[in-house]
C-alpha cells in the first residue's frame, strides 16, 4: 500500500499540534478563570503583561530559532558544537540586554499606556526572563531535530503548571493579584525549562566549541528575521496598544478576550510552519524549487480546510462564544470578534510567506514586506481608531491584512509561480484524504475467514 500523502503532516504535526492547542486552551483556561476574578482594568494590565512577554519572546526567537533550525539541517554533524555555541552566546547576550532595556524603560511605558501597574510585574518578571534562556535553548535544538515530543510536554508543563497554581490560589485565597500571577508565569518557565533539557540532552554537545564564524553567520541570518518578528510584533499588536493609549485598559480586555480566540483558529497555521520550515530548507538546498511551491499550496489548503469551519461558527454565534469563554459582560466585544477572527483567514497565507522565504534564504524579502505593512498598520489604526474608536482598532488591522495578503501573493507568484487556486483545491480535497486516512487507521478491518 502507497503511503497516504497527508502521512508526513501527520506524523511531524502531532506533538506540534498538541503543544499549540495546549498553550492556547491552557490560554482560554485562564482568561476562563481571570475574566471573572480581575477586574476589566486589572485583566488589560495582564493582557499588556502578556503582551510585552510575547514580544521579547519574539525578540529572541527571530534572532537564533530560525537560523539554527536551517544551519543544522543543511550541515554536517561535526558543525552541530559550533552551531549550538553561537546559538546560546546570542541567546544569552540579547537576554540580558532586553533585561537591562525593561528595567530602564518600563516605567515610562507604563504611564504612557495608562497601565502604572505594568511597570510592578514587569521587575517580577526578569527572573523569569533568565530561565527562558535554558528554555528556549532546548527548544530550538528539538525544533532543528524536527523532534517536537519534548516541546509539548514542556509547554503543557510551563503553561498548564502556571494556570494550576493560579487555580489552587483562588481556591484557598478566592481573591488573586497581578503579583501573584506573574510569580506563577515564572515558575511554569523554570518547570518548562527542566523537562525541555531532558527531551533535548540527546542533541547537546559536550562542551563548547566558541566560534565567531558561526557568530557572524547565526546573526547575519537572523538580523532580517529579527527585523522581520519586530516587524511583525508592531503589525500584530499595534491595535492593543492603540486602544490602550487612546481608549483605556478596560477597553484592552475586551479587545484582548477577542485576540485570545482568534488565535485558537490560528493554530494550525503555527503547527504547519513548524513542520514546513525545514522541509522546504531541505528542498531549497537541492534547488527543488517546485517542491518549496508544492509544500507552500499544500499547508495553506490544509490549514484553510481547519480553520474555515471553525471561523464560521465564531461569526456566526459571537456573543454565545464570548459568553461562554469570559462571561456575559464581554459580550458587547461581538463585533470586534467578528472582524479579527474575519481577517485570521488572511494570516494562513501571509505567515506561511513568511517561513518560505526564510527557508529559501531570502528573510530580507519578507523583512521588507512586514516593515511595510507594520507601518501602514499603525497609521490605519490611529486613524480609524480616532474615527470610531475601539471598532477603528479592529477595521485597522483588516486593512492592514489586506493590503499585506496581496502583496505576498504577488511576490510568491512572481518567485516561485504559486497559484492561489491551488491553495483552495487542495482545501477541498484535505476533507475526503482525512476521512480516509482516518478509515485506514481507526476502523476495524473485516476478519479473514
Amino acid at each position: 500500500m502507497s503511503t497516504p500523502k497527508y502521512t508526513y503532516w501527520l506524523k511531524s504535526g502531532i506533538y506540534s499540534g498538541l503543544q499549540k492547542a495546549a498553550v492556547l486552551l491552557f490560554g482560554i483556561g485562564s482568561v476562563l478563570v481571570l475574566t471573572r476574578s480581575l477586574t476589566k482594568s486589572e485583566m488589560g494590565v495582564w493582557n499588556l503583561f502578556l503582551l510585552f512577554a510575547g514580544i521579547i519572546e519574539i525578540i529572541r526567537q527571530s534572532l537564533i530559532k530560525n537560523s539554527v533550525i536551517k544551519y543544522i539541517n543543511s550541515h554536517s554533524h561535526e558543525e552541530h558544537p559550533g552551531i549550538q555555541s553561537a546559538a546560546l552566546a546570542i541567546n544569552a547576550a540579547v537576554t540580558l540586554l532586553i533585561g537591562v532595556l525593561l528595567a530602564a524603560f518600563i516605567y515610562p511605558a507604563g504611564a504612557m499606556l495608562n497601565a502604572p501597574e505594568l511597570s510592578q510585574i514587569i521587575y517580577i518578571f526578569l527572573p523569569g526572563l533568565l530561565l527562558l534562556i535554558p528554555f528556549s535553548h532546548f527548544e530550538w535544538l528539538q525544533n532543528a531535530h524536527a523532534d517536537f515530543r519534548g516541546i509539548f510536554w514542556a509547554y503543557s508543563l510551563r503553561q498548564g503548571l502556571s494556570f494550576l497554581l493560579i487555580v489552587l490560589h483562588l481556591l484557598t485565597a478566592r481573591e488573586i493579584s497581578l503579583v501573584n500571577l506573574v510569580w506563577y508565569y515564572n515558575a511554569g518557565i523554570a518547570a518548562g525549562a527542566i523537562v525541555s533539557f531532558v527531551f533535548a540532552r540527546k542533541f547537546l554537545h559536550a562542551g563548547l566549541s566558541f566560534s565567531r564564524a558561526w557568530v557572524k553567520k547565526l546573526w547575519h541570518f537572523g538580523k532580517y528575521v529579527f527585523g522581520t518578528n519586530i516587524s511583525s510584533s508592531i503589525f500584530r499588536n499595534t491595535d492593543q496598544v492603540v486602544v490602550a493609549s487612546m481608549v483605556s485598559t478596560s477597553a484592552v480586555a475586551l479587545y484582548g478576550v477577542c485576540i485570545r480566540i482568534s488565535n485558537l483558529v490560528d493554530v494550525p497555521s503555527q503547527v504547519l510552519g513548524d513542520i514546513l520550515f525545514p522541509k522546504s530548507a531541505r528542498m531549497m538546498e537541492s534547488g527543488n524549487l517546485e517542491g518549496v511551491k508544492y509544500y507552500y499550496e499544500k499547508a495553506v489548503g490544509v490549514i484553510l480546510a481547519l480553520a474555515v469551519p471553525a471561523s464560521l461558527v465564531i461569526m456566526l454565534l459571537p456573543k454565545l462564544v464570548l459568553s461562554i469563554i469570559a462571561g456575559k459582560e464581554y459580550a458587547e466585544a461581538a463585533a470586534i470578534l467578528q472582524v479579527t477572527i474575519f481577517y485570521g483567514l488572511f494570516l494562513p497565507f501571509i505567515k506561511q510567506f513568511g517561513t518560505i522565504m526564510d527557508s529559501i534564504g531570502q528573510p530580507k524579502v519578507n523583512f521588507i514586506v512586514i516593515t511595510f505593512t507594520a507601518a501602514f498598520n499603525i497609521v490605519s489604526c490611529v486613524t480609524l481608531s480616532r474615527l470610531t474608536g475601539v471598532m477603528g482598532a479592529a477595521y485597522g488591522s483588516m486593512l492592514s491584512y489586506g493590503v499585506c495578503l496581496i502583496i505576498t501573493q504577488v511576490i510568491l507568484i512572481r518567485k516561485l509561480k504559486i497559484n492561489p487556486v491551488n491553495v483552495w483545491k487542495y482545501m477541498f480535497r484535505f476533507y475526503p484524504e482525512m476521512i480516509r486516512i482516518l478509515k485506514q487507521r481507526f476502523m476495524l478491518k473485516p476478519v479473514a475467514k
